[in-house]
């Protein structure tokens, strides 16, 4: 029987650092190799690294980032697709190209609906994109795949008629299984505060940040807080927030950082911060509990989902009860000994093995 023939949207792996690309790569890096030929097709060029096996094939054109590349792509991946001998497409963001022949199965992975749940956290063309791109992309998938209960159910509130396409592959941490994950005994029990993710609206840094200078006014021996993250959009000046508020001596401000870097990061740290306004997942979450760092979250959307039992949660609209978190956690050991005492177990029950075995189910059978 001869294999199947799989075209992914690679865009995804142009960005690193964000959580897509971390998902994305994730899976494919599994999934090439339980079989199948594999075709990469992008607009521009990406790292290959983990990707140089007989069964993958890379398409790129060159198109400069300039030209709208994300939306070229779907004038020529339908010509690949053909071209490829298709059997199967995975849009791992939300969109499928338009035009993909009727003969290819498909698949497209939802990573969360913000531009119907919180389109004011996103730029408006974004926005414009997904409401013209995701039902369409909905109506002509054959399986869709969302990365949490949540996502879910918010699919089945805005689009009802395709909840019956529906299956959960979610994240997992990028620590797993590696010398950090298995040998890091003292972590959580670091000395700043840390935060992931990239600075934009949704990440709800400003209220973050205000409720962190009463927390270093009220609380003797304050620990720092580190930030690590590429910058976003929506005028998120958040080193002119730092500097207003008084915070430099306080909040050092990494921008984006590679893996390793991340992984020392999480390692040292206190508590991971997240209390962001909208998420699909959490990737951060699931990577500090992994290491046994607890977490502060927001107590809606997917996060409470992700951290369970090991989060300590917030009203993310409430600067008091940021504070009041943060407080608590760090003032209160038993508290800090019971997020951290089931971490590890949660964080389990996210694995990228059994997630990439899930979605090589739809693309490979």
């Amino acid at each position: 029987m001869p294999e199947h023939r799989i075209a992914v949207d690679a865009r995804p792996l142009c960005h690193p650092g964000t959580g897509i690309y971390r998902y994305t790569r994730e899976l494919l890096y599994r999934m090439t190799r339980l079989g199948g030929q594999w075709f990469f097709y992008s607009p521009q060029a990406y790292d290959r690294a983990d990707f140089d096996l007989p069964n993958i094939h890379h398409r790129t054109a060159g198109v400069p980032r300039s030209l709208r590349a994300g939306q070229l792509a779907g004038l020529f991946f339908p010509l690949w697709a053909r071209r490829d001998r298709i059997d199967v497409f995975w849009g791992p963001r939300h969109q499928l190209p338009p035009g993909l022949p009727r003969a290819i199965r498909t698949a497209v992975t939802i990573h969360d609906l913000v531009f119907r749940d919180r389109g004011d956290t996103m730029r408006f063309p974004g926005r414009q994109i997904e409401n013209f791109f995701v039902p369409r992309s909905l109506a002509r998938a054959d399986t869709i795949a969302v990365v949490s209960r949540f996502t879910g159910q918010r699919l089945e509130h805005h689009f009802p008629q395709y909840a019956h396409k529906v299956v959960v592959v979610p994240g997992a941490s990028m620590l797993q299984g590696t010398v950090a994950a298995a040998s890091s005994a003292t972590a959580g029990e670091g000395h700043y505060w840390l935060f992931v993710g990239t600075l934009e609206p949704r990440k709800n840094l400003p209220r973050l940040l205000r409720a962190f200078r009463r927390y270093v006014t009220d609380c003797p021996g304050a620990m720092p807080l580190k930030i690590a993250g590429g910058a976003g959009w929506g005028r998120q000046r958040i080193a002119q927030l730092v500097h207003e508020l008084g915070l430099a001596e306080h909040v050092e401000l990494l921008g984006k950082v590679d893996d390793s870097d991340l992984r020392d990061l999480y390692h040292g740290a206190y508590a991971l911060l997240m209390p962001s306004l909208y998420e699909g997942f959490g990737l951060p979450i699931v990577e500090a509990l992994s290491l046994g760092v607890p977490v502060i979250t927001s107590e809606n959307s997917a996060m409470s989902e992700v951290a369970g039992a090991c989060g300590c949660y917030v009203n993310p609209l409430s600067e008091n009860e940021i504070l009041q978190a943060m407080t608590s956690v760090t003032e209160d050991r038993s508290l800090y000994e019971r997020l951290r005492a089931g971490a590890r177990a949660q964080a389990a029950t996210y694995d990228w093995n059994r997630s990439a075995a899930a979605m090589a189910k739809v693309l490979l059978t």
